[in-house]
């Protein structure tokens, strides 16, 4: 077997055992790696309505055919386990060093199940797995854990993945920290490792994987490499490196779908302060940071010591971090913000949620919800910096309104009650990413049938795809006409568009690759990663099998949700979305339940999706060699 290590480590750590599985290449095949194989194990081990924060849930970590091949976009892994915020399927992408170390280490995936009676960290070495004590770790923050491990193991490039004390404490979006700056952030993977008091994952390996056409893969990888293929994107060549993602931010201004007030409005008249140009000028940036084999050095650290006192080790902004934690809260004090994300990381929490739940808190408090007296004296008024600050760590800590906040908007406003429904912005539990998308429906369709809840990463935003074809997956003139390219249009080529998508990434996601690198973010073409997979495993794969694996991908996700519970009328958006935008250049675009369910309807008939329940069909599930998945969801 080429390109993969061919094995499986399975840790269970209720009696600490230990056991090498073999993967089949079969199952490489068909699934890549990454969210594939993870959706893979965890659809066939797992039984629907188990406790996610139990001992049942299991937790799988994968690497994909890409790791460690050298190009840009190689370094990414994938963390998976039933989700204790949606209760769903759930998923993280880390970046980094981790995924080429753990295949290095001479695995494509671990499998940790079972629950340790106290604290332990896996120490994952030449062959060897440790199960070890961690106690004198518990409520340590992710930098010290870091630290401290690598000092144990004697080894200072050891990679190690943790959680802090947000993930020990169980807050549901709690997630994991790999190195200092590169975070498997969404859907609580943090609390599933907390749970199972696992606090670390430290691997280090110097194994060497086999390639099909070693002279073939290293031709390709210089050719592409010089041509700087992937350095061609709408985002290069110096965009990300200058920027990051945090660019983004006054794009979204100027075309008036920044989310500002928990999503109420669409500008932010204070977004200078808080903008990419405005960090650039601060002199906060101190360094850039990379991945392997990565020339662009995206990830920016930061520092600062008044009016807050900020680390570079943690501080690292992205869009959609800086976003939800400035505009949605009404923030526009860079240093808070910056700190807010500090420690988010700090404390191993996602920043998008930590972000929207604030901003619901302080809609709360707008409203009378919530009180001063319920907040422990902190002024939630729109735009208090400084209680933002405080309450992100109360959060973390589950102190005082921050127990009931880190529970997550949906479960908080259930339990608010009121009419605090109206305010939790959310699909399916998942705290929404920070893009409006009265402004783009496309995306909307995304957030809600994505099979994580609310996201930004199973399928891309509407305005990249705007000049961009891809005619060899179908995206082409005929499947999204010029005529039509209006970022409003929500008739059945954007819905299209969205399904092609959607498959692509859920390939992307298996392989797995930055998404900054590859079409339609970056310039690498599918069919370069194409022949990379020939090169590599010796298959002669096409492009239409990639896109059948991504369907078969994306509806194994779709068929653990609906043992969970999920229909059709769980793929739906927050009700703010049915009201018009008051301002900015789409004033008065709304997203109305009529249009989402007419989307909705072309959608599920091109998944091969019931219209009724939203439960795949038979007849598409043999279609992608999931049978044995037909047969289950039939005895539900």
């Amino acid at each position: 077997m080429f390109g993969y290590t061919g094995n499986l480590l399975r840790v269970d750590l209720t009696d600490g055992e230990v056991t090498r599985e073999h993967l089949d290449e079969k199952v490489a095949r068909k699934f890549i790696g990454g969210r594939g194989l993870g959706a893979k194990i965890l659809f066939g081990e797992l039984k629907p309505g188990i406790d996610p924060l139990g001992s049942e849930n299991k937790l799988v970590v994968a690497t994909g055919l890409m790791a460690g091949i050298p190009f840009p976009g190689n370094s990414c892994h994938s963390v998976m386990a039933k989700s204790p915020l949606t209760g769903i399927w759930g998923e993280a992408h880390a970046k980094g060093f981790f995924g080429p170390e753990l295949k290095y280490a001479g695995y494509d995936a671990i499998i940790v199940e079972g629950r340790a009676s106290g604290p332990v960290y896996l120490w994952i070495h030449e062959g060897e797995v440790e199960v070890r004590d961690a106690g004198h770790l518990w409520r340590r923050l992710t930098r010290d854990v870091q630290k401290d491990i690598r000092k144990e193991v004697k080894d200072e490039r050891a990679q190690v993945g943790c959680i802090g004390p947000a993930g020990e404490n169980l807050v549901r979006f709690a997630n994991v920290l790999f190195g200092f700056n590169h975070v498997a952030g969404r859907a609580g993977m943090g609390a599933v490792m907390g749970s199972k008091n696992l606090k670390a994952i430290a691997v280090r390996g110097t194994s060497r994987v086999k390639y099909a056409h070693e002279e073939k893969l290293a031709d390709l990888l210089l050719n592409k490499l010089a041509d700087k293929e992937a350095l061609k994107g709408p985002y290069w060549p110096d965009g990300l490196y200058r920027f990051g993602s945090l660019a983004d931010l006054s794009y979204w201004q100027e075309t008036g779908r920044l989310p500002t007030m928990n999503f109420k409005k669409c500008l932010f008249t204070g977004y200078e302060a808080v903008s990419a140009e405005a960090l650039a000028e601060s002199g906060y940036v101190i360094r850039h940071n990379t991945c392997p084999f990565c020339n662009v050095a995206c990830n920016r650290a930061v520092q600062l010591s008044t009016p807050y006192e900020v680390d570079p080790d943690y501080a690292s902004p992205e869009y959609e971090s800086l976003a939800a934690l400035s505009s949605l809260c009404m923030n526009n004090n860079l240093p808070a913000a910056l700190k807010a994300i500090e420690l988010c990381n700090k404390y191993a929490m996602d920043t998008i949620s930590t972000g929207v739940t604030i901003a619901f808190a302080m809609e709360c408090y707008e409203n009378g919800l919530i009180t001063k007296k319920d907040a422990e004296g902190l002024d939630l008024s729109w735009g208090n910096h400084k209680s933002l600050v405080q309450l992100a760590k109360k959060i973390a800590e589950r102190q005082g309104v921050g127990d009931l906040l880190a529970e997550g908007v949906r479960r908080a406003a259930e339990k608010i009650g009121r009419g605090a429904e109206e305010f939790a912005m959310h699909v399916k539990g998942q705290e929404l990413p920070l893009h409006e998308i009265r402004g783009m429906k496309g995306h909307g369709l995304a957030y809600a049938t994505s099979n994580r809840g609310a996201c930004h990463l199973q399928v891309e935003t509407d305005d990249l795809f705007e000049e961009q074809l891809c005619p060899e997956i179908g995206i082409d003139e005929k499947a999204f006409p010029r005529k039509l390219r209006d970022k409003l249009y929500a008739g059945q080529e954007k819905v299209k568009l969205n399904k092609i998508v959607g498959d692509l990434f859920a390939v992307f996601d298996s392989l797995v690759v930055c998404k900054w690198t590859v079409y339609p973010c970056g310039g690498t073409k599918v069919t370069t990663l194409k022949d990379i997979i020939a090169a590599a495993t010796g298959w002669d794969v096409t492009i239409d099998e990639l896109m059948k694996t991504g369907e078969r991908i994306f509806n194994l996700c779709r068929a653990f949700n609906v043992r969970e519970g999920i229909r059709r009328a769980d793929d739906t958006l927050p009700k703010r979305f049915s009201e018009p935008l008051p301002e900015g250049p789409y004033k008065g675009e709304a997203f109305s339940e009529q249009v989402l369910a007419e989307m909705l309807d072309h959608y599920y008939e091109l998944r091969g999706w019931s219209r009724e329940t939203g439960i795949p069909e038979r007849k598409k599930l043999e279609e992608l060699e999931l049978a044995y998945v037909a047969d289950e969801l039939e005895n539900l």
